[in-house]
C-alpha cells in the first residue's frame, strides 16, 4: 500500500466528522423553510447539540427547532408538509451534485471529502426511507400527517429509488474512487470498502435502535443488516488495479 494511500485511509475519520457537517444544512432546510412561510423569527434559530462528545463527534443532538404543534394548532397543518420535506430534500440535493462531482478527476483529497459527503447524504436518505417510513415520528411522519397519507405510499413508491442509488453506490461509486484515490493495492481497497459498509449500515443501524422508534421501523433496521453479506459477496474488491 502507497504511503499517500495509508495517510488518506488512517484519515477516514476525520473525513466521515467533516462530512457529517453537512446535517447542519439539512437542518437549516426545515428551518429556511419555516422562517419563509412566517413559522420563525430567524431561520439561523436551530439547536446547534452543544459540547458534549455524542454531539461534537455524532451530531446527536441537533434539531431544525420548529414548533409543529404550534403551526397544526395555528390552523396550518398541511404547511408542515413542505418544512418537514425541506430536510430530506437538501440531503437529497448534496447526494446529486456529489454523485456528479464524483464523475470529476480533482485532488486525491478533495474527491475523498465528495466521496464521504455522498455516503453521508446516501445514508441519511436510506435512514428516512425505508427504514424509518413507517415510523410514527420523524420528518417522513410529518410528511404523512400533515397530508393525511397512509406511510405504505412513501414507503411503496420511494424504497426502490433509494434501493437503487444503495446498490449503485456499491456496485459502482466505490470502484470508481479505487481507481481516482489512486488504490491500486487489494489492501486498500478492502479498507475503503470495509470503511463504507460498516459506516452506512452499522452506523446507521445503531443510530435508529438506540433512539425511540417503534418496533417497525426497528425490525426493518434489524433486517437491513441482512444486505451486508450480499454486499461483502458481490462487491469484495476481487481483481487489482495495474498501476
Amino acid at each position: 500500500m502507497r504511503k499517500s494511500n495509508v495517510i488518506l485511509l488512517w484519515l477516514t475519520p476525520i473525513y466521515i466528522w467533516l462530512a457529517q457537517l453537512t446535517a447542519y444544512l439539512h437542518e437549516f432546510g426545515h428551518s429556511f423553510t419555516a422562517w419563509t412561510l412566517g413559522f420563525k423569527n430567524n431561520p439561523l434559530d436551530i439547536i446547534y447539540g452543544g459540547w458534549n462528545w455524542q454531539n461534537l463527534i455524532l451530531l446527536a443532538n441537533i434539531d431544525e427547532n420548529v414548533n409543529y404543534v404550534w403551526i397544526s394548532q395555528s390552523g396550518h397543518h398541511s404547511l408542515i408538509s413542505l418544512i418537514a420535506f425541506a430536510g430530506p430534500f437538501v440531503s437529497l440535493l448534496i447526494y446529486l451534485i456529489t454523485l456528479y462531482l464524483l464523475r470529476k478527476k480533482f485532488n486525491s483529497y478533495l474527491y475523498y471529502l465528495v466521496f464521504w459527503i455522498n455516503l453521508v447524504n446516501l445514508r441519511e436518505l436510506w435512514a428516512y426511507v425505508p427504514l424509518r417510513s413507517l415510523s410514527a415520528t420523524s420528518d417522513i411522519a410529518n410528511i404523512n400527517h400533515s397530508l393525511s397519507l397512509s406511510p405504505w405510499w412513501i414507503f411503496i413508491f420511494i424504497t426502490p429509488f433509494i434501493a437503487y442509488a444503495v446498490w449503485h453506490f456499491f456496485s459502482n461509486t466505490v470502484k470508481n474512487a479505487y481507481e481516482k484515490l489512486d488504490l491500486f493495492s487489494s489492501a486498500s481497497q478492502i479498507t475503503l470498502f470495509l470503511l463504507t459498509v460498516i459506516y452506512f449500515f452499522t452506523f446507521t443501524g445503531l443510530q435508529i435502535l438506540t433512539a425511540n422508534y417503534n418496533f417497525v421501523t426497528n425490525a426493518f433496521t434489524w433486517a437491513s443488516f441482512i444486505a451486508m453479506p450480499f454486499i461483502f459477496f458481490f462487491y469484495w474488491p476481487k481483481k487489482k488495479i495495474p498501476n
